[in-house]
């Protein structure tokens, strides 16, 4: 609510004077919606003439009666079908059969006094301010039968009136161009008075205080009066007819003025001293209607205070309001205040208002108080903009003539006039008349949120024209307007809009900013607290509101955040370049969550890591390096003189060219490695081992190590006889399988396993790349089972994970680790899943019952989250318990479980596998690194044949695939993938040897051992790579593919 300022020239103004003038010449134009602003008005004739009004009484302070004769109802359909409605109410005063004077009550309408026009601008005026069959559909068309019955009643109503109350009449004051602006010639004296409207509401106000209106004898109209009046004349009253619109709205009429014939009678005002009844000497009565550029426009609400109420209550002045627009912002009642009205100030002395006269307002009823301090009056400004009329250069002229002006519809409407309405306001949007259509808003408030036959609102357009009015959209919102409405198309406004009106219509509707469009603004929206950073709730509900998920989709949503980002994103990794935005983007997932499609929450691969975790791998390398160092470990160096030897027979020399030979080959080094280590110490494999293959000569100084851990992981994971397959990878067989197959021989299954634990541990130690495919849960067990706050027993069946949406999402994405098939099907049966298809579910898994009796056991709604997590634990920690803790008993007697605290609880697993992608980036990384440094020899490693070869080199190993790159690396670093840490941490440093000597003080020359036949050699100890100096680029590139191609179990050709 906001306090208005009182008028000027009282005490609390800022101006006090008693000039008339300062009353009103010094206010400027109020273009506002009521009841902040009023109009602007303009004024359109009817059909009365002279001698269709006479005056029956008339007061200089009060105002007075006047009387229509019914046989002007007789001019138009617009006014017959008026008629028969006043006719059904019994509305008319009659003149009794034998004559004399007519019987009549004093009518209640309302007083006021403004503008003229002239009966020369009559016919220019309405055809301006007229709407087109288009936007209209108001007009009345009777039947002939409701015609013909309606000129009877005519014919009898010859001695039947209508009488109306009029204000106190007033010379019109209005500037010479603001009457040349009404049709009204300045240089006439010509006289005003404003018309109250027949009270079709039966008094909107409530009570009247006395003051009885003639025409509504039977008060407001019943549903079922409503309901015949509706079918009883053809068509109802036309609202856009301006005779209807003057008599049910009301109007100003224009008169010359009359004088008293007897000498002393009071002639200062016109009609005083006449003897009445008295036939008016009309010049034109003219309708109001709101015009954008209608001359008649008012200042900013001022205070109408309450001791002026009383005055003009008890002299009949305010009258109830039949306009919908005005009551539907809570007005009640009306008074036309006429210039220089002399009213009280808080002194008592008479002060005047409204130089020019203007309307005044009343919110309440007339014998309540303004408790809430609304009431209020707007006065007509001297100095109105003319030249304000909206602009329209992409329709047709005669659309922009037919849309300057609109009626006021009554608050009592026939049949259809809704629908009506509503096609109008959305054809005057569609034309961007905006200011009718706040207009038609300011009376139909509820159409901001109403559709037409096609589905479409008011904001759809709004949208589609890109309109960036932020008053109208905010009055949109405030009576109801949907931002995610659609219409039979299935658009909303948001996907018609622009990205601009988008920004606009999310701030007013406090929406959040779209995260692709403003992704900072989409942030500090949903960081509600202003830490920085997006809770697990907050970055749900944001992702849940950016892809405008359903139910389901945003518990998928929630349980993505649950299982993806438990400790939340901070700004940075939202959106910086390898951040959740740039995930999104390119997500297959959510692509499909934007096309209404829910993926599966789990993909069995892993997510991206984060640097906070890169930084504790890190850590986790130097601490190894550090404990091999106790252990006499160098990179680079052979074997320290304690490691124990290890032989054994020789990889398989077909190698990877047949698959069954280099398993058997490599099971077979996994059976002589296993009986020579099962039995040792957790410190002597920290010792480590110097790796002897049969018939291989050399040393090994790392390059045989990362050979033998390639063959032991091929052994273990390559098949399915030592493991089990799961979708991600292989996991530990059943506690109820005992033993196991190895080379020929039954070994428990348990000492299998341990060994292995200790096999996972010494690669990491050794920091060997394998390709190990255990499932990711073997590698949480062993993180959770290190930590302190973690401790398993044996067969405890006691679920670590919370009774919540939280823990069972964190359950769900521990099972995901094992098999994300299973773990995606469980989520749909706990979120997705009906009853229908639930039943066709026990409490069993894999033919074991996860409860007693559980085969007998339907799952049901209620039951399904007991039904997930008994098969989640069953799983996850009862059916491979001894086996798993196995391996993890194993793993840390090698390595102390105080070096995984603080680690990623897939760090070991991510660690050991590397980056199976070979990116250009890395190539980079590792050419960067290559050249100068590790160049050889180093007194040549700037002599531009070297750099030159160099350069060849890093293009032909750019224009191989993905598989080239892979055995490229294999090749020359003995495993096929690149550390997690990046090239940066490679041990010892890659080096690329050009075999050349120099030749004379500038020159160089191949070593006569390494002619330009020979094919490049890859030593994996040192991490190098030997070539003999090319010719061309063509015969490196060759020469390269083919050493690349065809070398097997990281031996170079000879």
């Amino acid at each position: 609510k906001k306090a208005l300022p009182p008028w000027p020239g009282s005490p609390g103004s800022r101006q006090a004077s008693g000039s008339p003038r300062s009353c009103g010449d010094d206010l400027v134009p109020c273009l506002e919606p009521f009841p902040e602003g009023l109009g602007p008005l303009t004024v359109r004739s009817t059909r009365l003439r002279a001698g269709d009004i006479t005056v029956l009484h008339l007061d200089a302070c009060a105002g007075g009666i006047v009387r229509l004769d019914r046989r002007l109802f007789c001019r138009s359909k617009a006014l017959r079908a008026l008629e028969a409605r006043l006719e059904r109410r019994d509305a008319w005063t009659r003149r009794p059969s034998g004559g004399g004077s007519t019987s009549s009550t004093a009518p209640a309408a309302s007083t006021a006094s403004a503008p003229p026009l002239s009966p020369s601008s009559s016919s220019s005026l309405s055809s301006a301010v007229g709407i087109d069959g288009a936007i209209a559909g108001n007009g009345v068309a009777s039947t002939a039968a409701a015609a013909g019955s309606i000129e009877g009643s005519s014919a009898v109503g010859s001695a039947c009136y209508l009488d109306l109350r009029i204000s106190p009449p007033h010379v019109v004051n209005l500037p010479v161009h603001v009457c040349e602006a009404l049709g009204l010639p300045p240089e006439e004296e010509v006289h005003f008075a404003w018309v109250c409207p027949v009270p079709f509401e039966g008094g909107q106000g409530g009570e009247t205080s006395g003051q009885s209106s003639p025409v509504s004898k039977h008060g407001a109209d019943s549903e079922a009066d409503l309901a015949s009046d509706s079918t009883a004349v053809g068509d109802e009253v036309d609202q856009e007819d301006p005779d209807v619109s003057f008599l049910t709205v009301g109007g100003y009429i224009y008169f010359r003025p009359g004088r008293g014939p007897e000498p002393g009678l009071d002639t200062r005002t016109p009609l005083m001293g006449a003897r009445f009844p008295r036939e008016l000497d009309l010049l034109s009565a003219r309708a109001i209607r709101f015009s954008p550029s209608g001359a008649l426009q008012f200042s900013s609400p001022r205070r109408w205070e309450p001791r002026w109420t009383k005055r003009l209550v008890q002299q009949g002045r305010f009258q109830p309001i039949t306009a919908r627009k005005w009551v539907s912002a809570g007005a009640r009642y009306l008074c036309w205040v006429r210039p220089d009205e002399p009213l009280p100030d808080v002194c008592g002395r008479t002060k005047h208002l409204a130089h020019h006269g203007g309307f005044a307002f009343l919110f309440h009823g007339l014998e309540e108080p303004d408790t809430d301090q609304r009431d209020r009056y707007f006065a007509i400004v001297a100095e109105p903009d003319l030249a304000r009329g909206e602009r329209a250069s992409s329709v047709a002229p005669d659309i922009v003539r037919c849309t300057t002006s609109l009626p006021f519809n009554l608050m009592e409407t026939p049949r259809g006039h809704s629908t009506a309405q509503l096609e109008k306001l959305l054809e005057l949007a569609r034309r961007e008349r905006w200011a009718l259509v706040r207009h038609l808003l300011a009376e139909y408030p509820h159409f901001a949120a109403e559709k037409d036959a096609k589905g479409i609102t008011l904001l759809h357009i709004c949208a589609e024209r890109n309109i960036m009015d932020a008053e109208l959209l905010t009055s949109l919102k405030d009576h109801g307007s949907e931002w995610e409405s659609t219409d039979d198309l299935g658009r909303t406004p948001e996907s018609l809009a622009s990205r601009s009106f988008r920004a606009l219509a999310r701030t007013i509707w406090g929406l959040s900013p779209d995260l692709f469009e403003d992704p900072e603004g989409w942030f500090r929206f949903w960081d509600r607290n202003a830490n920085g950073v997006l809770e697990p709730e907050e970055l749900g509900h944001a992702l849940a509101s950016a892809y405008h998920c359903d139910d389901v989709a945003v518990q998928w949503v929630k349980s993505y955040v649950n299982v993806n980002h438990r400790s939340g994103v901070d700004q940075a990794n939202v959106l910086g370049p390898r951040g959740l935005l740039h995930m999104l983007q390119t997500s297959e997932e959510f692509a499909g969550l934007r096309q209404k499609r829910k993926p599966p929450l789990f993909l069995g691969r892993d997510g991206p890591l984060r640097e906070s975790d890169h930084v504790c791998l890190l850590h986790l390398e130097d601490q190894l390096e550090r404990l091999r160092g106790e252990y006499g470990w160098q990179a680079g160096k052979p074997a320290p003189r304690q490691a124990l030897p290890l032989p054994l027979p020789a990889p398989s020399p077909e190698g990877s060219a047949d698959p069954e030979e280099r398993m058997r080959t490599a099971r077979g080094i996994l059976g002589f490695t296993f009986e020579q280590t099962r039995g040792l110490s957790g410190h002597a494999w920290r010792g480590g081992f110097r790796i002897d293959f049969a018939g291989q000569q050399g040393l090994d100084d790392g390059g045989l190590t990362k050979a033998w851990a390639a063959e032991i992981a091929f052994a273990l994971w390559g098949d399915n006889v030592l493991f089990d397959a799961r979708p991600p990878g292989v996991f530990f067989k059943p506690d109820d399988v005992e033993t196991l197959p190895l080379d020929g021989v039954q070994v428990p299954s348990v000492d299998i396993y341990s060994w292995t634990g200790r096999f996972v541990a010494y690669a990491l130690y050794q920091r060997c790349l394998v390709d190990c495919r255990l499932c990711a849960w073997a590698f949480r067990f062993l993180s959770r089972a290190g930590s302190p706050r973690h401790f398993f027993h044996s067969r405890c069946a006691t679920p670590e994970w919370d009774d919540s949406h939280e823990g069972e999402d964190s359950m769900l994405a521990d099972l995901a680790s094992l098999d994300h098939t299973v773990a995606n099907n469980l989520w749909r049966v706990r979120h997705e899943m009906s009853e229908e298809d639930l039943r066709w579910l026990d409490f069993t898994c894999a033919g074991v019952e996860l409860e007693p009796g559980g085969g007998d056991r339907q799952v049901t709604g209620a039951d399904k989250a007991v039904y997930v997590r008994l098969f989640c634990t069953f799983l996850l920690k009862q059916r491979c318990q001894t086996n798993l803790q196995a391996f993890v008993t194993g793993f840390f007697d090698v390595l102390p479980a105080r070096l995984l605290q603080g680690i990623p609880e897939e760090g070991v697993l991510r660690l050991l596998a590397g980056r199976a992608e070979v990116s250009d980036l890395q190539l980079s990384e590792l050419e960067a690194i290559v050249v100068p440094a590790g160049l050889v020899p180093t007194k040549l490693r700037d002599h531009p044949k070297l750099r030159e070869a160099t350069r060849w080199f890093f293009q032909s190993v750019r224009a191989g695939d993905h598989a080239f790159r892979t055995r490229l690396l294999e090749f020359w670093l003995g495993v096929g993938r690149l550390p997690l840490a990046g090239v940066a941490t490679l041990r010892p440093r890659p080096r690329l040897q050009i075999m050349v000597q120099a030749d004379g003080p500038r020159g160089v020359k191949r070593i006569a051992s390494w002619q330009e036949d020979r094919l490049p050699e890859g030593h994996t100890c040192g991490n190098e790579l030997w070539l003999a100096l090319p010719e061309s680029y063509a015969q490196l590139h060759a020469k390269l593919h083919l050493a690349v191609e065809n070398f097997e179990a990281g031996f170079a050709l000879r």
